[in-house]
């Protein structure tokens, strides 16, 4: 039987609208745990749910089929039944989970490679299934192996480096522009999906105030409270193995944010198809004086104070158009970047001809996210040689568990003892005396070792499980055996 097994599916092996049905909010994800916890089925299990994955860890017991328990769990969590195919879920054992896992935190299994955001979530995971406590003693070193795979991929290797969504590629652009973004101002035209996402890389970047124009109003003022009252990964609805929109694919629904969202509805008004809280008043700056809804009539007005502007609407024509904005950007005074990532194009191409108007389109920022993509893609190897190295340290350790070799060093360990001390202090005896000596020092030692050897041999027969893997581990670092077999 395997040690550890992970079953799941991911953004690789199954559609959004299937993801959808297995996305779990941490409430739900929760309420499974301590579910695990409360049966036998699994010695020790741990969830990771993303927008792109669903994902369990675990420690089985023999005489279960483990998809068919997560499936039961997961439909009475929900209150209705998953049909999801089997097909579409992947199953890793023992080192080939491992593998998996250390690749998923450095970022190698994302969506978009080289990722930070799903670190964070494997942490999280972990860290729910401590509190559960369902996390037992193989799944806490592994995922503290794991954990230091996507440390060093982070830190020894480009992988991440340089954004690879369009959103966050049009912040990295200002960033480079301005040198600091640290008390700009940003004035983001539409507040969809897309400038949920170039938002979120603004407030990471330092920007001092943002400004959302928005032609309805009630959305800009949502985007503006969010931006101030939500948890950041919950302002982007995509998995940061996922915020941002792949160059390549374009923007991807984040199921288990719908499903949070489904959860937690009471007291939401609907507004446009989009699920709003209740809005502010028209005009009002909402939430203190870093954020500022406006409508698009005002877009004239603010334009005088902003330093960068990144638009994203789905309008059919231009937004930002020269005979509106012209006179007005004429009497700036200073530098504007503006970057317009929306197609159908929203600004008017003449206004770049304006001094001291800095024009970007998607066409520059598909170049630039192309160009980080490719140095992404010549990391891989040194993210893959990481894995592979940290792979290796883990199979030896998980090895040197085994009870047979255990048993063997054990003994090894007890003879060099006696032999040492015999050489020492037997020639302070007699010939026929160290004859009584020796034997009663090896019958002394065997007598000692009988019960531990005797609970590894027992050990042994009741198969891998979490916890003779620790009992083994701390007959292990009682003796020193590890420095033992380095020897």
């Amino acid at each position: 039987m395997a040690e550890l097994v992970v079953i799941g599916v991911n953004h690789r092996t199954a559609p959004v609208e299937v993801r959808e049905h297995l996305a779990l909010a941490e409430p739900k994800v929760r309420q499974l745990l301590a579910a695990f916890h409360a049966e036998s089925v699994l010695g020790e299990s741990l969830l990771l749910a993303t927008c792109n994955r669903t994902e369990l860890y675990a420690v089985p017991r023999p005489g279960h089929d483990l998809l068919e328990y997560l499936l039961g769990h997961v439909a009475r969590a929900k209150g209705k039944p998953v049909a999801v195919p089997r097909e579409l879920f992947y199953r890793y054992e023992d080192l080939e989970a491992a593998r998996h896992l250390f690749r998923v935190a450095a970022s190698l299994d994302s969506q978009i490679i080289g990722e930070h955001q799903i670190l964070g979530q494997t942490k999280a995971a972990y860290r729910m299934a401590v509190d559960a406590r369902t996390a037992g003693f193989l799944l806490n070193r592994l995922m503290h192996r794991a954990f230091r795979v996507g440390k060093r991929v982070q830190t020894e290797t480009q992988l991440g480096r340089g954004a690879a969504g369009i959103a966050p590629a049009a912040v990295d652009l200002a960033r480079q522009i301005f040198s600091s973004l640290e008390g700009k101002t940003a004035l983001l035209v539409g507040a969809g999906q897309t400038a949920e996402c170039a938002a979120k890389a603004l407030l990471s970047a330092g920007a001092g105030r943002l400004i959302v124009a928005n032609r309805t109003l009630s959305r800009a003022q949502q985007l503006a409270y969010d931006l101030v009252h939500k948890p950041a990964e919950q302002i982007c609805g995509v998995e940061g193995e996922a915020c941002g929109e792949d160059a390549a694919e374009g923007p991807v629904a984040c199921p288990a944010l719908l499903a949070q969202a489904a959860e937690t509805s009471e007291g939401e008004v609907e507004g446009e198809g989009e699920t709003l809280a209740p809005a502010a008043e028209k005009g009002a700056a909402l939430a203190g004086p870093e954020t500022e809804a406006i409508g698009l009539e005002d877009l004239p007005r603010v334009l005088a104070r902003a330093d960068l502007v990144i638009s994203s609407t789905g309008a059919e024509s231009a937004v930002l158009t020269y005979a509106a904005l012209a006179g007005v950007l004429r009497g700036r005074g200073r530098p504007l970047l503006v970057i317009d990532i929306a197609v159908p194009r929203d600004v008017e191409e003449r206004l770049g001809e304006i001094d001291n108007v800095f024009l970007y389109n998607i066409d520059d920022l598909n170049r630039l996210v192309g160009r980080n993509l490719e140095r992404r893609r010549q990391e891989i190897p040194r993210a893959e040689a990481i894995v592979d190295d940290e792979l290796r340290d883990f199979a030896d350790w998980l090895a040197s568990l085994q009870v047979a070799p255990t048993i063997k060093l054990l003994r090894e360990f007890v003879e060099a003892l006696q032999k040492a001390h015999f050489d020492r202090y037997g020639r302070q005896f007699t010939d026929a005396d160290r004859a009584n000596l020796e034997h009663f020092t090896e019958t002394l030692l065997s007598q000692v070792l009988h019960r531990p050897t005797m609970l590894l041999r027992d050990l042994a027969q009741r198969g891998a499980t979490s916890e003779s893997l620790e009992m083994v581990d701390l007959v292990r670092r009682l003796f020193d055996l590890d420095s033992q077999e380095k020897k």
